[in-house]
């Protein structure tokens, strides 16, 4: 179950909250990763820290500690306020100094347990929970309303980024920032900021540091399910991260796996991962999406994001995860961000090209109705904006299923790793070309399957170049049939692992359960003319995607009515 963290800090002695305290502290947690938890509360401190640290283990050995509490403590002490930027996972935490009134509001690196705040005249109020903050706020008396720029954003992008959030007061904290609270004042301070610079490395040099850094991140996240005793569980597709994942931790010794896969029915994301999980021995369970009907758990959804994001990336993983007992079970592995952090968001050879409002949106089409949007962080180039905002603020929320149940990360998340990654020069990294090379060097097996994206084996070959894309000679008849309208694959088809068009038009029960969801709420925005009009259009016209993100959007407004 997620932990949850509602904080309330009054700015000054005239406000007591509930008529008798300076701050209120409702925080919940469940027993799993209990160890790697801090909950402390003496005359000097108020301490709080939920999530898994990877390297606990580590820094209790480099500092020649037995006490995970004091060594926090100590490290807070000897460190400074950003201390927590010398923990790796997944995690969210304050530290309150008592002598010194001062608050620490902190999450990871990359922000894979988000932070939301608000604050007005009298107090200031944080929460790792955005539906139950703007909750909270509302039995406060106090206003939450719908952030046109935001619902533009779902409808565009199909996730929001930076601070925005669904509402117009509530804020999100930035990825990489921490909050502090200082003289009644809040700030936030930047603590990590990813780069792409280049370092001085011959490809080979830069397969050997990489694979090695990965090892080594795969081996701090399965060690973590040995300290507790839970069995391992990964998810496994027919993409090359989740194999990696599976594969490398299985080279590492970490064989008894449950490994998940949700697809099609008879889709290669089910023959491919079924194969592997076959020839290396792994448990398997396997959940077909035909027909869709899953995609009805659009409000479960809504609960856990706020509409934060568009439903569908969550639908699938979550209409899974709710049918499994996770007590035995523990953090799901996964592949999350590997392909654009080996690999790249960029296919150019320069990945110094400036950015723009409106790269890596999901759809253009109304970007136009998005007003005065300024970005609040300067990014270096179109790279390290399209991985912040695409996956730092964007696939990363699709982490709330996961997180729901237990905890949740992708070796490709490791900071070092990451750091790493990004500093080898594009050349290599462009167009698979490393992730590949790398693959065939080191895991000569994990190439005999086919990749999906591709259709062919990793190992395969023989390739031709059109119009400057590289395609497998095997395909380029399947290509040429695409082009003429005989589609073999995509989601109007039902060769895809979501083929979210093929379901809405050949299972008349999820076409009218979506209809009457439109019909039942599209009067939620009423008071919102241009928005309920370009929903209304967006929705009747042909494609699914268009629906997906309006029901999205539905959803979340219903939910902040409510």
């Amino acid at each position: 179950m997620k932990s949850k963290l509602i904080l309330e800090i009054a700015k000054n002695e005239h406000y007591l909250i509930d008529s008798r305290e300076l701050f209120s502290i409702k925080f919940s947690t469940s027993d799993k990763f209990k160890n790697d938890k801090i909950l402390l509360k003496n005359d000097d401190y108020y301490i709080i820290l939920d999530g898994i640290i990877l390297n606990k283990k580590q820094l209790l050995t480099e500092n020649n500690s037995s006490n995970w509490t004091e060594l926090i403590v100590e490290l807070y002490e000897k460190l400074g306020r950003d201390f927590f930027k010398t923990l790796k996972g997944s995690y969210f935490g304050f530290v309150f100094n008592k002598k010194e009134n001062t608050w620490d509001i902190f999450n990871d690196h990359i922000g894979t347990k988000q932070l939301f705040y608000f604050e007005n005249e009298n107090a200031f109020f944080i929460s790792n929970d955005y539906t139950d903050l703007a909750k909270y706020l509302k039995s406060k008396q106090i206003k939450v309303s719908l952030n046109e720029n935001a619902a533009y954003l779902i409808l565009t992008y199909g996730f929001v980024f930076e601070d925005v959030t669904i509402t117009n007061e509530i804020k999100k904290l930035l990825v990489g920032h921490s909050i502090k609270i200082d003289n009644a004042k809040l700030s936030t301070s930047k603590f990590f900021q990813l780069s792409n610079n280049p370092i001085s490395v011959s490809e080979d040099e830069a397969i050997e540091l990489l694979d090695q850094k990965f090892r080594e991140s795969v081996k701090l996240a399965f060690e973590k399910d040995k300290e507790y005793d839970y069995e391992h569980v990964a998810c496994l597709s027919g993409g090359l991260d989740s194999r990696m994942t599976v594969y490398v931790a299985h080279e590492l010794g970490y064989t008894k796996q449950l490994n998940l896969t949700f697809s099609q029915s008879d889709y290669l994301d089910e023959t491919i991962a079924k194969k592997i999980a076959r020839d290396l021995k792994h448990e398997w369970i396997f959940k077909y999406l035909d027909n869709g009907t899953f995609l009805k758990n659009l409000e479960e959804i809504t609960t856990l994001t706020s509409g934060n994001v568009l439903y569908y990336g969550l639908s699938h993983a979550q209409s899974l995860f709710s049918k499994l007992n996770f007590q035995t079970l523990g953090m799901i592995h996964s592949g999350q961000l590997g392909d654009v952090v080996i690999g790249s968001y960029s296919n150019e050879v320069s990945s110094h090209k400036p950015y723009k409002f409106g790269d890596g949106a999901f759809s253009k089409k109304l970007l136009h109705r998005i007003k005065g949007f300024d970005f609040k962080e300067e990014y270096e180039n179109e790279e390290i904006f399209k991985m912040y905002i695409r996956g730092f603020y964007g696939i990363n929320q699709g982490l709330a299923s996961s997180m729901n149940v237990t905890e949740t990360h992708s070796p490709f998340y490791d900071v070092d790793f990451l750091k790493f990654a990004f500093s080898i020069p594009i050349k290599y990294r462009n167009n698979h070309k490393l992730y590949i090379k790398w693959m065939k060097k080191k895991y000569p097996q994990a190439c005999e399957y086919v990749w999906e994206r591709e259709k062919v084996p990793v190992k395969y070959n023989f390739w031709i170049k059109i119009k400057g894309h590289k395609i497998p000679l095997s395909q380029v008849f399947n290509r040429i049939l695409g082009k003429i309208g005989f589609v073999k694959y995509g989601s109007n088809t039902k060769n895809h692992m979501n083929p979210l068009q093929y379901w809405y038009e050949s299972n008349p029960e999820l076409k009218a359960w979506i209809d009457q969801y439109f019909k039942e709420n599209i009067n939620e925005l009423n008071d919102y003319h241009n928005l309920k009009a370009d929903c209304e259009k967006l929705f009747n016209s042909n494609e699914w995607t268009g629906k997906v993100q309006v029901l999205s959007l539905l959803s979340a407004i219903k939910l902040l009515n409510s």
